[in-house]
């Protein structure tokens, strides 16, 4: 049987709307970070503002990007042996992207490469409680779950501060975040992801950010349009890495 990779802009339905507790790995940016950011001291990506979580818990910031709970918060953030084997673990840092040098005025955020590292340090711990015959099957028959890509644009290629803005145009910088994409995706595959989600942009253009940028207020279609460029290589990387990778 291939790998699964899927790409989706909505999965939470199916997931919650089943009975069966899925122990699920998350590699994402600020739509899936629940806090990890606060725990990078000198990150200037941090959900600290009164509005940030007004809709959940005590109603004070949280260190979600939001007001209310992120698609991941079926996560638990604690990294405890036990809770990993039951929960997972979300990696997502809200600045992060799938290029090391996206958000680099952050000064710290983790980069989808990063996150992959803590995996990394994750399955070892798990190894040496189970053992390596039952952590591959485990590994194996978890999900995951990859949110990156539009920090690498709204906080990379669209910003002249950073040389990628400059280097490429539009097509060559899709290239070369296809090319980076499909590097990690394999390194996943390599340790053990067999069932992989990966989301696809919304349109990032109608962001504040992107919207005070334009003298009317409105959506910027250029950044939209890329997004949806985005969106169209990476189904292409996933239907060619279905084809090339097996469940083994």
């Amino acid at each position: 049987m291939k790998l699964e990779l899927v790409a989706l802009a909505i999965w939470m339905a199916s997931i919650l709307g089943g009975e069966c507790k899925v122990v699920q790995f998350i590699f994402g940016d600020s739509l899936s970070d629940v806090g990890n950011n606060m725990h990078l001291s000198k990150s200037l990506a941090q959900a600290s503002l009164p509005w940030y979580g007004i809709d959940f818990g005590n109603g004070l910031p949280n260190g979600r990007f939001t007001n209310g709970r992120t698609v991941a918060d079926i996560i638990d953030p604690s990294l405890t042996d036990d809770l990993i084997l039951e929960n997972g673990v979300n990696y997502a840092s809200g600045g992060g992207g799938i290029l090391n040098e996206t958000g680099g005025y952050f000064i710290q955020r983790l980069s989808l490469n990063k996150q992959i590292e803590l995996f990394q340090g994750t399955q070892r711990m798990i190894i040496n409680k189970i053992g390596e015959e039952k952590s591959r099957k485990f590994f194996q028959e978890s999900q995951y779950v990859v949110a990156l890509g539009s920090n690498d644009f709204i906080n990379n290629y669209l910003m002249p501060v950073y040389s990628d803005s400059w280097k490429y145009n539009d097509q060559t910088f899709i290239d070369y975040l296809m090319e980076t994409l499909e590097g990690q995706l394999r390194k996943l595959h390599g340790l053990g992801a067999r069932e992989l989600i990966v989301f696809g942009l919304g349109p990032m253009g109608c962001i504040p950010l992107q919207r005070v940028l334009s003298t009317t207020g409105e959506c910027q279609e250029k950044t939209n349009k890329l997004a949806l460029a985005f969106n169209g290589a990476s189904s292409k990387l996933l239907d060619k890495l279905s084809q090339q990778t097996c469940k083994c």
